[in-house]
């Protein structure tokens, strides 16, 4: 499975990057530096890792975003 993060901010994505890349993911930075894609990933990694993502950078799943509209 691959996941793709979209961020029009290059800090925050060089943030991101460094951040999977020493969890020890297959990543790599795309489309001048706005979208990392994650690789080689199973569901279970992709769950558990993006729970552990946005609880690191204080970030809500969009999900919970779409409900509270």
């Amino acid at each position: 499975m691959m996941i793709t993060i979209k961020n029009s901010n290059p800090y925050l994505m060089f943030r991101i990057h460094n951040y999977f890349h020493n969890k020890g993911v297959q990543c790599m930075l795309c489309n001048g530096d706005t979208e990392v894609s994650l690789f080689c990933l199973d569901r279970d990694q992709v769950e558990l890792l993006l729970a552990a993502f946005t609880k690191h950078f204080h970030l809500k799943p969009a999900t919970t975003l779409a409900m509270a509209s």
